[in-house]
């Protein structure tokens, strides 16, 4: 199994919600959500087929058959789902010349300004903005060597 180190570790949630519905992935946090759960090869008959539906050990199967999986709880999930909007929030104010204030977005998002200027900061570092300063051009000579 191929995971992206840019994806969270449980974002195959996203993709069985995607698949089978949201009923289906709050059907399996609501019955093995912070659990871990062996995932049967066959899911016919199987207890997981009991508790979570049939689909969704299908689903569960041909992913992950004979393997433990941790399954996200739903307080992770939601906590997750806040923590991408802060980010997405941030991206779109701007992370080098923000068009709304550490303080909006914090009042917003029930956090401190502090945190949303570290946030900021560190996204700067992953997106590669960090090290680029805008300085005024006054025209003349270039100050690269030729």
């Amino acid at each position: 199994m191929n995971i992206r180190a840019d994806l969270p570790q449980d974002a195959w949630i996203d993709e069985l919600e995607h698949d089978l519905g949201q009923a289906a992935a709050l059907r399996l946090l609501a019955n093995a959500g912070g659990q871990r759960r062996d995932i049967p090869k066959r899911p016919e008959g199987s207890k997981p087929a009991n508790e979570v539906g049939l689909g969704v050990v299908r689903w569960l199967s041909a992913r992950f058959g004979g393997t433990a999986v941790d399954i996200p709880s739903k307080y992770g999930r939601d906590r997750q789902a806040r923590a991408s909007r802060l980010r997405a929030a941030i991206l779109e104010a701007g992370l080098t010349d923000p068009k709304r204030s550490a303080n909006v977005i914090a009042a917003e998002f029930g956090v401190t300004a502090a945190y949303v200027h570290k946030l900021r900061s560190q996204m700067r570092r992953e997106y590669g903005e960090d090290n680029q300063i805008s300085l005024p051009f006054f025209g003349g000579t270039s100050c690269r060597p030729e």
